[in-house]
């Protein structure tokens, strides 16, 4: 239930079994925590698709294995998207059609692959791929990404590390052509550069 008090713009919001509603919500809502809720899907919070103006979506520590489209394509003002601490088995490709995305942090997932569209993602500047189970880094990532300034990608299974024409160490030579101000690669299995 949601209880709405319009002489001071102060919303108290419920979670109950039937998941989080945000329905009677009428004042702009910039940025949404919603930790530690069990949920399974971004669904279970009734009238998040109505909040057009948000910015920071923080939904960590649920247990969300995808993301419902609809929902997602509705938020068309995010920034910052955290979804750490899920059930992610793959890369949520509905992502990279939220074109003023600039931050992702899918970390403590179970993430083995990313998709070829993560290359749309044009206004990305901080990707967050920690404590999954990737297994390598597609050139794409940090060639066709503009905006990219940090890769984190501590604790996944990385072999090697892939740039241009290089294999890497991958402490190094992350696509040499661009600014990074951090890169993160600690505790995977990556092979002395050749």
């Amino acid at each position: 239930a949601v209880v709405s008090t319009q002489s001071t713009g102060i919303c108290n919001i419920d979670f109950s079994a039937e998941g989080l509603d945000l329905s009677a919500i009428t004042t702009t809502l910039y940025e949404l925590i919603v930790t530690n809720c069990s949920l399974k899907c971004v669904t279970q919070i009734h009238g998040l698709a109505r909040l057009v103006s948000l910015k920071r979506l923080i939904l960590t520590h649920n247990s969300l294995a995808h993301l419902d489209e609809k929902t997602m394509l509705r938020l068309k003002e995010l920034t910052d998207l955290q979804l750490g601490y899920n059930l992610l088995k793959s890369f949520p490709e509905i992502v990279t059609k939220l074109e003023k995305l600039e931050e992702l942090s899918l970390i403590h997932n179970q993430i083995s692959v990313l998709p070829d569209e993560v290359v749309q993602m044009r206004s990305l500047e901080k990707l967050h791929l920690d404590n999954n189970v990737l297994t390598e880094l597609p050139e794409y990532v940090t060639l066709q990404l503009p905006q990219l300034r940090a890769l984190t990608l501590e604790n996944n299974k990385l072999p090697t590390t892939k740039t241009g024409s290089n294999t890497t160490s991958g402490d190094t030579k992350l696509a040499r052509s661009k600014f990074y101000y951090k890169i993160g690669v600690t505790d995977n299995s990556i092979a002395p550069g050749t």
